[in-house]
């Protein structure tokens, strides 16, 4: 609970020691699962259909949370556990609206013929070794192959890696972004706007 108080509501509402830690391992592992249900939604369109919404609708339900997001922090240690859990519930869903606002974003961006992928990646596969072969030109035929192969294996395995790796980083940027804009919006409404909204 502790965890998921100070991941939901941040240091300036949490009691919990979450902010003084750290996370880089939940963080990687967060996108790493986001990253995967982006690729079934690339394989499974009719999927995406039912779960992402249009980006205005989602970009707006995430503001009004967000919005939102100070008020009931503010309220959440005076509540019982009940109300409590329907609290984190809510700032959930929020962060949940973050990635499929990301989604409803990237999904038109990135075309995948899943008739052609096997041909696709082994027509890849051999340009790879092809250019890696001619690189090692200068040695015999025998060996320029074998060089070639290993070569452009490791550069297939280097892209993976990297399309992999992107696939990682940028829903954890997006949530780290969510919470840097949450940071300003709960400022000014605690500072500004509310004052007495202050934890005591």
């Amino acid at each position: 609970m502790d965890f998921l108080e100070g991941f939901l509501m941040g240091p300036h509402w949490s009691d919990t020691e979450y902010e003084s830690r750290h996370h880089i391992g939940f963080y990687l592992l967060t996108g790493l699962i986001i990253a995967g249900c982006f690729g079934y939604l690339l394989v499974q369109p009719e999927q995406a259909d039912r779960w992402v919404w249009p980006w205005p609708v989602l970009g707006l339900l995430l503001f009004l949370l967000m919005l939102l997001n100070p008020f009931l922090c503010n309220r959440y240690y005076r509540q019982n556990r009940l109300i409590r859990l329907l609290i984190l519930l809510v700032l959930m869903i929020k962060n949940l609206l973050a990635i499929l606002l990301l989604f409803a974003l990237a999904l038109p961006m990135v075309h995948l013929d899943l008739t052609n992928i096997a041909d696709n990646l082994l027509n890849l596969t051999n340009e790879s070794i092809a250019a890696m072969t001619d690189r090692f030109s200068a040695l015999n035929n025998a060996s320029a192959m074998i060089f070639g192969i290993i070569a452009g294996s490791l550069l297939m395995l280097l892209r993976a890696a990297l399309v992999v790796a992107i696939g990682t980083l940028v829903p954890c940027l997006t949530l780290l972004v969510v919470r840097w804009l949450q940071k300003g919006i709960d400022w000014i409404i605690r500072k500004q706007l509310i004052p007495e909204m202050d934890k005591e």
